[in-house]
């Protein structure tokens, strides 16, 4: 099964990190700031920078979330107690969202330029997660129908929020190493 890259479901544009740079110099200098001269020439190299950012597989980003729910960690430990491997947990109709904090340092001719950064919401929703857990780890994955929203935003003001995209997960994600440790339970 192919992994899910947050790029994959959201990419930054020169227009994202314009008004970032407006809310920026908004923020320093007042409501009626002008945008920065220095967006006008760089903000397409700025987005593609933003947007390597953005080569993350989508369930490192949520891994986080999973751990959480009492159900996991109810079989992690069941797992430690000397019960081995667990039958699967399965969970039904999640939300799990992940804040990310995508930034940007630059210099033009050496000197530098405001600091840019943006915060990047991650939610997605699946109907049905099974897990299957051993000795505290989350060893596998399988997913079923899922769907994912972005949300960029600059400071307080939204900048945009993408429309639901349907995530074509249906198979198995074996976890590299142990797995996904469950705190407070795996060593």
């Amino acid at each position: 099964m192919n992994t899910v890259s947050l790029r994959s479901l959201f990419n930054f544009t020169d227009a994202h990190v314009r008004e970032g740079a407006t809310e920026e110099a908004r923020k320093s200098a007042g409501e009626n700031a002008a945008l920065p001269r220095w967006v006008n020439f760089a903000a397409e190299g700025a987005a593609d920078k933003l947007n390597e950012t953005l080569n993350v597989d989508v369930f490192d980003l949520l891994a986080e979330g999973w751990v959480k729910f009492k159900e996991i960690k109810d079989s992690a430990k069941a797992s430690k107690q000397g019960q081995g491997k667990q039958k699967p947990v399965s969970l039904r109709d999640v939300e799990i969202t992940s804040t990310n904090a995508p930034f940007l340092q630059a210099k033009i001719n050496g000197l530098p330029v405001p600091e840019l950064r943006f915060e990047l919401d991650l939610t997605a929703k699946f109907k049905v997660l099974e897990f299957e857990i051993e000795n505290g780890y989350i060893t596998l994955i399988r997913p079923t129908a899922a769907s994912a929203v972005v949300c960029l935003k600059y400071g307080k003001k939204t900048l945009v929020t993408t429309p639901s995209k349907d995530l074509n997960l249906l198979g198995e994600i074996p976890l590299p190493g142990k797995g996904i440790p469950i705190p407070g339970v795996a060593n």
